[in-house]
Parts: structure tokens; C-alpha cells; sequence
């Protein structure tokens, strides 16, 4: 007993026990394990990163930023309007400049009137004696019913004459007025047919001075002297005089009126030759009016000229 107590008792149980190849393996194995899988779990992370920062919708964002829709807007061609080409550039303007574009162009007007009055003012004492003999009878006096009555007559037929001698000058100012609310094109047509429209006038008023007013002073004064004396006023002739040819001459200004609204797309050719009789009793009418003649000889003669100015705007619309 004594001695198996003192054989235990020899034995030292704090030292370690030996450990073996096979027990410490698996122990550094584990040790390198646990050193690599920070690594290995940042490696991903940081891969990721990258193709993150590569990724299309990166790549996306840096073509838009450099396409050209993004750098500068695209400028579409001019289009058509009407058959017509759409204005280089809209032009837009408070109603206070066009009223200052007005009264500037009304100004010019206005002072070559006043200059072309004040120039035929002299002479208008002989042109109303001139056209009394003309067109009036030597039996009939000519009379005056106010003081003021020869001196307007003077100034009415001053301004007459100013108009027809400016008359160009008028027609260009109205067409610059009318220019800025059209096309390229139409204003260049309009400029060109200023000369055109002059010559129309003078035909116009050719017409009346030298057919309508003869046809329709010696009518009425023929009846009227079987059952009165005729005594006419002064100022009441020159007032028909003038107004008949300063008329004429604005109403052979259709065929420039009618190939302007062709040409603006208001009104169409084809829609005036389908109604060429409704637009034949328009302008027949129309110079029922115009020309005061009870005989209706003036009247079917201003008629046939207005048509025949319509028949010649439809030829004129072929070539312009």
C-alpha cells in the first residue's frame, strides 16, 4: 500500500502533456485560416468596387454628358407653310413699335402731299379754269355759294394733283408698313410691283377723265338745261371731278390686290376662276356705285374694265 501511494505521488500532473504532429497540424491550419479570411473577405469587396465603378450605367452617364443633343440643340430646316418657305426668323415686336412704324411711315406720306400741294397751289387757279372749259358748256356760269368756296376748291384739286404725282411714293411707304408680317419673297414681290401699280392708276384715271366724266357731265347738264338754268356750284363739280379719277385710279388696283392674296395663301386660284360669274356681279355692282352716270353707259363701261382687269390678274397669276 505504501509503496503503489508513493509511486503516485512521484507523478507530476501540472507539466503539459506532449502534443503530437497530427494534434498541432489541424491547430496552425486553423490559425492560417483564421489569418486569410480577412483578406479574403476584402478581396471581393474591393473587386466589387472596381467593376462598380465600371459598371454601363457609369459608362451611360459619360456618353450623355458628350452627346450632341446634350451639347447643342438641333436646329430643324425651315419648313413650308402654305407652298410658301417659313421666315428666316420670327419677328416680334410690341404693338407700340408698330405704331411708332406707322406714324413714321404717315409723316413721310403726309410731307410729300404737303410739298406736292404747296408746288401745284400756284398753278391751280389756270388747271380749274382748264377743266371748267372742258367739261363744262360755255352757257353755264360757274358760281360759288361761300367765301371759302374757290380757295378749298384750289387746295382739294392741289392735293389731287400731289396724290397722283406721289402716288408711287405712297404705295412704297404703305408696302414697307405691310412688310415686316411677310415672307421673304412676298416683300420682294411687293416692291417689284410698286412701278405696276402706278401705271394701273393712270389708266384708271385716264379712263375716268377722259370717257367717264365727259359721258356724265354733258348728260346732266343736257336735261337740265331744257327745264332750268344751270348754274352749277364751284366746289360741288370739282368734288365729282376729283373723286371719280382719284376713284378710277385706286380701283385698277385689283389686280394687284387679287395676286397679292394668291400669292399669300388667303385665297386660291382655282376658288376665283370656279366663281368668275359671282365675282363678274361683284365688280359690276360694284361700279353701279362708283360711277354716278343715269344713262348706265358710265357704269357698264367702269364694268367691263373692272372684268377685264380680273380676266387679265388670272392670266397675270400664271406667271408670277
Amino acid at each position: 500500500m505504501t509503496s503503489l501511494s508513493d509511486e503516485l505521488n512521484k507523478l507530476d500532473f501540472s507539466s503539459p502533456v506532449p502534443e503530437t504532429a497530427e494534434s498541432a497540424a489541424p491547430t496552425a491550419s486553423g490559425a492560417d485560416a483564421a489569418s486569410d479570411t480577412p483578406a479574403a473577405s476584402a478581396t471581393p469587396a474591393a473587386s466589387d468596387t472596381s467593376v462598380a465603378s465600371d459598371s454601363p450605367a457609369v459608362s451611360d452617364m459619360s456618353v450623355a454628358s458628350d452627346s450632341p443633343a446634350a451639347a447643342k440643340p438641333e436646329i430643324l430646316p425651315p419648313q413650308k407653310e402654305f407652298g410658301k418657305k417659313r421666315p428666316d426668323s420670327d419677328y416680334e415686336e410690341h404693338v407700340a413699335g408698330h405704331l411708332k412704324e406707322l406714324r413714321n411711315r404717315i409723316i413721310i406720306a403726309g410731307a410729300a402731299l404737303l410739298v406736292g400741294a404747296l408746288l401745284a397751289y400756284p398753278f391751280s387757279g389756270e388747271a380749274i379754269a382748264y377743266l371748267w372749259a372742258r367739261f363744262i358748256p360755255e352757257s353755264v356760269i360757274m358760281s360759288i355759294y361761300s367765301p371759302t368756296e374757290y380757295l378749298m376748291t384750289r387746295l382739294k384739286l392741289s392735293v389731287a394733283i400731289a396724290v397722283c404725282i406721289f402716288f408711287p411714293l405712297l404705295m412704297y411707304e404703305l408696302f414697307k408698313f405691310m412688310s415686316r408680317g411677310l415672307y421673304r419673297n412676298e416683300r420682294k414681290f411687293l416692291i417689284k410691283v410698286v412701278p405696276l401699280s402706278f401705271i394701273l392708276f393712270l389708266m384708271g384715271a385716264a379712263l375716268a377723265y377722259f370717257i367717264i366724266l365727259p359721258l356724265f357731265l354733258n348728260y346732266v347738264l343736257f336735261y337740265s338745261d331744257q327745264s332750268a338754268v344751270a348754274q352749277i356750284g364751284l366746289g360741288e363739280t370739282f368734288n365729282t371731278i376729283i373723286s371719280l379719277v382719284l376713284g378710277f385710279g385706286l380701283v385698277f388696283q385689283v389686280p394687284l390686290l387679287m395676286v397679292s392674296v394668291v400669292r399669300m395663301g388667303i385665297v386660291e386660284e382655282k376658288t376665283l376662276r370656279k366663281a368668275r360669274w359671282v365675282v363678274y356681279g361683284a365688280l359690276v355692282g360694284f361700279a353701279f356705285l362708283i360711277a354716278p352716270d343715269p344713262t348706265m353707259v358710265s357704269q357698264l363701261l367702269a364694268g367691263a374694265a373692272l372684268i377685264i382687269l380680273f380676266e387679265f390678274s388670272l392670266i397675270l397669276l400664271k406667271f408670277v
